[in-house]
């Protein structure tokens, strides 16, 4: 089947919500400077897409699959340009998910594809079976995946991550961040904020931790904390088989003001590791 072209525009002075559906494919969201909201589908059978322009909501439906349960759905290539500050909500099988520019929210459910967040957003709400999801800056975020691996480059609002096999790598967290594995590893390059860890047999490391209250919990995961020299840390550690190892110095009670960390660490045969930086 031969690919088709669908291109279609809306003046659009302020903020809009966009909806997209697109099974197989690629879905590519711009947020910019732009009084005109431009879309453009390419693929197969774009031409019998769905487009509705109702106030404010623009939806792009993909058609329904052919040939009863066995039939594939068709792929095609979504790409639309939206003003600063839009909403998108988009739901994909196998397509993958990018945006890039300011947008308020960003909310996607995918089966398999994999979700970017190249630039600022606001809230993003991400849930994939076995896709994998990338933000590079938000407001705030909450992302579950089954296999998929999650990174973060920098969190300034709550965020909880929450996924079964996939890893989590954070780059800076300024706010409070809850992360559940089953048994994917998780690291936080450089943590400002509360941390509240629970995995059955996933690792942690911790970088550079700096301020907050540590919670983790591990059947069989190691837990390894980097701590800047001087910083005051207060612990309360527990292991059954594993061990526990600190190279911390003793700096007494934080001075008014000063940063500090409170952690509490449990784990069933897994290590601890406390190191200075």
């Amino acid at each position: 089947m031969s690919d088709t072209t669908l291109h279609r525009t809306f003046e659009t002075p302020g903020p809009i919500d966009l909806y997209v559906e697109n099974g197989r494919g690629h879905v590519e969201v711009t947020a910019s400077d732009t009084t005109t909201t431009r879309l453009e589908i390419t693929g197969e059978r774009a031409e019998e897409f769905t487009v509705e322009w109702e106030g404010e909501r623009l939806s792009v439906l993909a058609p329904s699959h052919r040939g009863g349960f066995l039939g594939r759905e068709p792929r095609a290539s979504v790409v639309v340009e939206v003003p600063h500050g839009s909403r998108l909500g988009v739901k994909t099988g196998s397509s993958d998910v990018r945006t890039r520019g300011d947008l308020a929210e960003v909310w996607a459910r995918t089966g398999s594809g994999d979700v970017v967040v190249a630039d600022l957003a606001g809230e993003v709400d991400i849930q994939t079976g076995s896709g994998a999801v990338d933000v590079a800056a938000c407001a705030s975020l909450h992302a579950k995946t089954g296999s998929g691996d999650v990174r973060l480059g920098s969190v300034v609002a709550a965020a909880f991550v929450a996924t079964g096999s996939g890893d989590v790598a954070i780059g800076e967290a300024n706010e409070e961040v809850a992360i559940k594995t089953g048994s994917g590893d998780a690291q936080v390059d450089r943590l400002s904020a509360d941390l509240a860890f629970t995995t059955g047999s996933g690792d942690l490391r911790v970088l550079e931790a700096r301020r907050g209250r540590m919670t983790l919990k591990t059947a069989s995961g190691d837990l390894h904390l980097g701590v800047p020299a001087g910083t005051p840390v207060w612990t309360d550690l527990m292991t059954v088989s594993g061990r526990i190892s600190s190279d911390l110095p003793a700096t007494g009670e934080p001075a008014e003001g000063q940063d500090h960390l409170e952690v509490r660490g449990q784990t069933a045969s897994g290590s601890i590791t406390l190191h200075a930086r």
